[in-house]
C-alpha cells in the first residue's frame, strides 16, 4: 500500500470521500458555523440517518479503491494497485482493526487504522463531522479563491495528531469543500475537489486532485451506491485472504 496515496484521499472526500461533537466550546463559533453549513452541503443528518450501508469506488494512477460501509463502524477497503494491492477494515466497535497486505493478515487498533489511511476513510461523506475531525480550528478573516470558488479558509490542527497541520477552503456559496492541505514533518499535502455531483442526496466530487511532496495524481469517483446489500463476514478477520494483484 503506498501510505502516501492512502492519507491523501479525502473524501471526500472527502474524498471522502464522509468524518462527532457540536457545541463543546473548541471551536469559534465563525469556524464552527461554516464548518456545520459545510457537512449539510455534504449530507443532511436527515439523509446520513437513513444511509444503513454503501459501496463506491474510486481510480487513482494505476490502482483501484472499493469502499463499502455499513452502519454504525464496518468499513472495508480494498485497493488494487499491482504487488501494492491490500485490504484494511475497520470494525463498528470503533476499537478493532485488520490489514491484509502481500499475504499477510495483521491485527490493527483504530488508532493504527486513523493514522495510517484516515484519509480514505474520510472519503465517506455522510460520515463527515469536521468539528471531530479537527480543533483549534480559527476562521481568517480575509476570503481565499480556490477552485473557481471564493472561499472561508480555516486553520486548524487534527485531533487526534496536533502536529499536524491542517487547512480547509470551503465555498462562500456552495459550501463544498473546495481544497484541503495538511502539513506534516515530509512536506505539504494538497487536496482540490471540482464536479460535487448528488446521488442519492449525498453531494461528492467527482474528481479529486492530489499533489504532494512524491508528486501529483488524479482520483476519480465511479460509481456510489446507498442501502446496497453488503454480508457481515466482509468486516470479519480472515485467517487468509487472497486478492488480485495483477489487473485492477
Amino acid at each position: 500500500m503506498k501510505h502516501q496515496i492512502c492519507r491523501a484521499v479525502l473524501a471526500a472526500a472527502a474524498v471522502t470521500a464522509g468524518v462527532f461533537l457540536s457545541a463543546c466550546g473548541l471551536f469559534k463559533d465563525s469556524a464552527d458555523s461554516v464548518f456545520d453549513d459545510a457537512e449539510d452541503a455534504i449530507a443532511t443528518d436527515r439523509t446520513a440517518i437513513n444511509i444503513k450501508t454503501a459501496q463506491f469506488e474510486y481510480e487513482f494512477d494505476d490502482a483501484t479503491a472499493t469502499i463499502r460501509y455499513v452502519a454504525p463502524g464496518n468499513v472495508r477497503i480494498d485497493v488494487l494497485d499491482g504487488i501494492n494491492s491490500a485490504v484494511f477494515c475497520l470494525n463498528g466497535d470503533g476499537s478493532s482493526g485488520w490489514m491484509f497486505l502481500r499475504g499477510e493478515v495483521f491485527d490493527m487498533t483504530a488508532d493504527d487504522i486513523m493514522e495510517m489511511h484516515g484519509a480514505l476513510l474520510q472519503t465517506i461523506p455522510f460520515q463527515v463531522d469536521f468539528q471531530d475531525l479537527f480543533t483549534d480550528a480559527e476562521l481568517q478573516e480575509t476570503a481565499e479563491d480556490a477552485c473557481g470558488e471564493e472561499c472561508d479558509v480555516i486553520q486548524a490542527v487534527f485531533r487526534r495528531a496536533p502536529e499536524i497541520k491542517a487547512k480547509l477552503w470551503i465555498g462562500k456559496k456552495s459550501d463544498l469543500l473546495r481544497q484541503f492541505e495538511i502539513t506534516r514533518e515530509d512536506g505539504v499535502y494538497t487536496m482540490q475537489y471540482f464536479d460535487y455531483r448528488t446521488f442519492d442526496g449525498v453531494t461528492l466530487p467527482s474528481d479529486m486532485f492530489r499533489f504532494a511532496p512524491d508528486g501529483a495524481s488524479k482520483l476519480t469517483l465511479v460509481s456510489f451506491e446507498t442501502n446496497v446489500e453488503i454480508p457481515d463476514y466482509v468486516f470479519q478477520k480472515p485467517e487468509k485472504l487472497s486478492i488480485p494483484e495483477g489487473d485492477k
